[in-house]
C-alpha cells in the first residue's frame, strides 16, 4: 500500500503544471509551487531560495523560521541554482522527492527566461516595424521641407526615446542646428564645422556612438548618437540624440534601426526639397527670379479677396522699362538680360516684406501693394524710379534706363483682378504718352 506522502505526491505534477500555466511572473510561480507542497505535506515551513542571472525571480521576504532549517536539497541546471529548505520535522519527507522537484522548477524558470528573451526580441521586431511603417506614412505624403523636418526629428525622437535631438542642416561650410526638441528646457547648439564632420563621420559609417573623440568634439557632451542622413552620395542632414528616457544604452540593434530609418528619413527630406523646386520653377521667372505672371494673378487674386473681405485697401504697380528695345538692339541680348535682373533687384529692394513683386513678360514688371492707397503707391514709385536712376550711374553701359508707372487702386478703380491690371495698364500707357519715366495714377471711374 502506497504511504500518505506517496499519494499526497501522486497529484503534485497537475498542480505545478496549473501553477505554471495560471502563473504571470518566475514569484508567482514559485509561490504557487510552494503552496502546492505545504498543502500536500501539511507544514507551511517548506521554502526556495533561487538564484538565476536570466531571470526574475523576487520572491518574498524569508521567514523566522528559516535559519534555523535543513537544507533538503540544493540543485544547479545551466546558470540556475535552486535550493529547497523545510523544517526539520518535515524534511526527511520530502528529501526523498526533492530532486526531481527541483530539477522540475530550475527547467521550467530556464523556459521562462528563455521565452523572455524570445518575447523581447519579438517586442522589438514590432517595434521596428511599426516605426518602417510611420517612415512609410511620412514618404507617402508630400510636405513643405520645414515640415518635414520637424516630422523627422520628432519621429526619430519618439522611436528611441530621447530626452533632446537635434537636426543638423548643411549650410556653407558648416552645419546649423535646424531643428532642435527637448524635454528639458531649451537648448543653445552651435553650428559645427563641415569639414571636421566629414572628417569624423565619413559616408561609409552613417552611425556613430558619441564614444567616438573626434564625434564627442563635435557635439554636446551629453550626445548618445549621430546619424547621418544620406541620398547616395548627398548628405542632406546629420541627427544627434541625446540619452535615453529609460537610461538604456544605444545597442547595435538600435544603431541598425537609426541606420534604416535615416535612410528612409533621408528620403523624405529629399523628396521635400525636389517638391519646393518644382513649386519653384513653377512660380518663377528664370531670368529674375521674381514671381512668374501666373504666381502675381494668383497672389492678386488673394489680395484683392482680403481687400473686399476686410474693406481695406490695396494697389498695384504696372512698370515698363523705356526704351529696352534700344539696349538689345544696340547691346545684343544678353546686355538686355543683365540689365533686366538689374532692374528687378533694384524693384524688389524697395518693396516691403508684404509685398509681391513680379515679372509679367519681356519688359514688364508688377508689384502688389497691400494695404496701399494709389497716392501711398506714388511714394513707392518715386522710389524705385530713383534706384533705377542708380543702376544707369553703376552701369553706364546702359545709357540712363527709367521706367514708366502706372498706378491702379483695388475696390476704387476694379473689385477684380482683371479690372484692377486694365487699369494700371492704362495709367502706364498715359505714362507712356507723357514722356516716359513717369508715374500716373488710373482715371476714377
Amino acid at each position: 500500500m502506497d504511504s500518505p506522502s506517496s499519494a499526497a505526491l501522486a497529484s503534485l505534477p497537475s498542480a505545478f503544471a496549473t501553477a505554471c500555466r495560471s502563473a504571470s511572473s518566475d514569484t508567482e510561480l514559485f509561490d504557487r509551487c510552494r503552496d502546492a507542497l505545504v498543502a500536500r505535506f501539511g507544514s507551511d515551513r517548506i521554502w526556495f531560495q533561487v538564484n538565476s542571472p536570466g531571470a526574475l525571480v523576487p520572491l518574498l521576504p524569508p521567514p523566522d523560521w528559516l535559519p534555523g532549517a535543513v537544507e533538503v536539497i540544493r540543485l544547479s541546471s545551466g546558470q540556475t541554482e535552486i535550493a529547497i529548505l523545510a523544517d526539520a520535522g518535515v524534511a526527511p519527507e520530502l528529501k526523498g522527492h526533492a530532486t526531481p522537484i527541483a530539477l522540475g522548477l530550475s527547467v521550467i524558470l530556464e523556459l521562462h527566461g528563455v521565452l523572455r528573451e524570445r518575447q523581447g526580441q519579438l517586442d522589438d521586431a514590432v517595434f521596428q516595424l511599426r516605426a518602417l511603417r510611420q517612415v512609410a506614412r511620412l514618404l507617402s505624403s508630400v510636405h513643405s521641407g520645414e515640415e518635414t523636418e520637424n516630422l523627422v526629428l520628432d519621429f526619430m525622437a519618439e522611436v528611441f526615446f530621447c530626452w533632446w535631438a537635434c537636426l543638423y542642416r548643411p549650410l556653407g561650410e558648416v552645419y546649423i542646428p535646424k531643428v532642435v526638441r527637448s524635454l528639458k528646457g531649451s537648448m543653445s547648439l552651435a553650428p559645427v564645422a563641415r569639414e571636421q564632420l566629414e572628417r569624423a563621420l565619413p559616408g561609409d559609417s552613417p552611425v556613430t556612438t558619441a564614444n567616438d573623440t573626434a564625434i564627442a568634439m563635435l557635439f554636446p557632451p551629453t550626445t548618445q548618437l549621430v546619424v547621418s542622413l544620406d541620398a547616395g552620395a548627398e548628405r542632406l542632414a546629420v541627427l544627434a540624440l541625446g540619452p535615453r528616457l529609460h537610461e538604456q544604452a544605444f545597442g547595435p540593434s538600435e544603431s541598425d534601426l537609426a541606420g534604416t530609418l535615416a535612410f528612409a528619413a533621408a528620403i523624405a527630406l529629399k523628396n521635400a526639397q525636389l517638391v519646393e523646386q518644382l513649386q519653384s520653377a513653377a512660380s518663377t521667372d528664370p531670368l529674375t527670379g521674381l514671381l512668374n505672371r501666373r504666381a502675381m494673378e494668383e497672389r492678386l487674386a488673394a489680395e484683392l479677396s482680403r481687400t473686399h473681405r476686410h474693406q481695406i485697401k490695396t494697389s498695384v504697380a504696372g512698370i515698363d522699362v523705356d526704351r529696352f528695345k534700344l539696349v538689345n538692339d544696340t547691346l545684343g541680348h544678353a546686355a538686355g538680360d543683365r540689365l533686366l535682373m538689374e532692374i528687378a533687384t533694384a524693384i524688389r529692394q524697395q518693396c516691403r516684406s508684404l509685398d509681391a513683386v513680379g515679372r509679367m513678360g519681356g519688359d514688364e514688371f508688377l508689384v502688389i501693394l497691400p494695404m496701399t492707397s494709389a497716392e501711398e503707391a506714388q511714394v513707392f514709385a518715386a522710389r524705385v524710379q530713383r534706384a533705377v536712376a542708380q543702376v544707369g550711374k553703376a552701369h553706364p553701359e546702359f545709357g540712363q534706363p527709367s521706367l514708366s508707372i502706372g498706378l491702379a487702386e483695388a475696390p476704387r478703380h476694379g473689385a477684380s483682378p482683371d479690372a484692377v491690371l486694365g487699369a494700371a495698364d492704362a495709367a502706364l500707357y498715359q505714362a507712356k504718352r507723357a514722356g516716359r519715366d513717369s508715374v500716373q495714377i488710373a482715371e476714377d471711374p
